[in-house]
């Protein structure tokens, strides 16, 4: 059978980054180019990601299908909620990601991952029940072959879906199928260090260094957001504002590698 045929109801959680583009191209192959009505993709904003990844969720709407956008969002009685936006009117300055942080009156970290729960999979989730009347549903998503450890904790979520993991795909499947499509995510395509949340905690520090000399904007929301709560979102590591000052001091520090979290790329 092949991986990439979807039973719905299930909602395919794109990421933007290039992993789950390859998934859903193969999976709208696999339904002769046309999604079931009971299959919707879903995009989940935290208003943090490279502007490019923005203009690649849409070019695939444009051309491949329908994406649902949505983001975290408080109702009048500050509670949980989310609300449906689009191309236009996404948040691009950490909105989503403000209202989570100013809810909860803490900054997530290694170990309180609150970010990817609430602005991605539990926003999915309202959207599932409150919009479609859903109450169980297939998650699919875009894990890989080569990613055993997360395709392992992702697997012990009781309706998750791993087509490309069961299809046996690895990174190498995914840079052949974009190498020299019109459609492609417009980022380095080896060693893309500008994914999912750009300036993401998870990230290893030379990742993040890298990213502060090649585009330091994407570092000043996780400083300014740390200035002004006072709080950290790494204890073991510089704060970002000191990540973005030594990195154009050249100065070399090494403090792991990157996390891996929830989110995909």
């Amino acid at each position: 059978m092949n991986p990439y045929a979807i039973d719905g109801p299930a909602v395919i959680s794109f990421s933007g980054g290039r992993s789950s583009g390859f998934m859903l191209w193969n999976i709208l192959g696999a339904h002769k180019g046309m999604l079931p009505d009971d299959v919707i993709v879903i995009f989940a904003n935290t208003g943090l990601e490279h502007h490019e990844t923005y203009e690649f969720i849409h070019r695939i709407e444009q051309v491949w299908c329908e994406v649902v956008w949505l983001e975290y969002a408080l109702n009048d009685e500050n509670k949980h909620d989310f609300k449906i936006v689009d191309y236009k009117s996404a948040s691009r300055n950490g909105e989503p990601f403000d209202l989570l942080i100013n809810k909860k009156k803490y900054l997530p970290n290694p170990v309180a991952r609150l970010c990817t729960e609430n602005l991605k999979i539990k926003t999915i989730e309202r959207y599932c029940r409150q919009v479609l009347g859903l109450k169980g549903w297939s998650n699919i998503v875009g894990l890989r072959f080569d990613e055993p450890k997360r395709v392992a904790r992702m697997r012990q979520r009781e309706n998750a879906v791993l087509p490309m993991a069961d299809a046996n795909h690895s990174k190498w499947d995914v840079l052949e199928f974009w190498v020299g499509e019109d459609m492609d995510l417009n980022l380095p395509i080896k060693g893309n260090i500008y994914s999912n949340c750009v300036g993401c905690f998870l990230k290893g520090y030379k990742t993040l260094e890298d990213i502060a000399i090649s585009q330091p904007k994407h570092l000043d929301w996780w400083a300014d957001t740390e200035e002004q709560t006072g709080n950290r979102f790494r204890n073991d590591r510089p704060n970002y504002a000191t990540i973005k000052h030594d990195a154009h001091r050249q100065l070399a520090f090494d403090f792991g590698d990157s996390v891996p979290c929830f989110c995909t790329d």
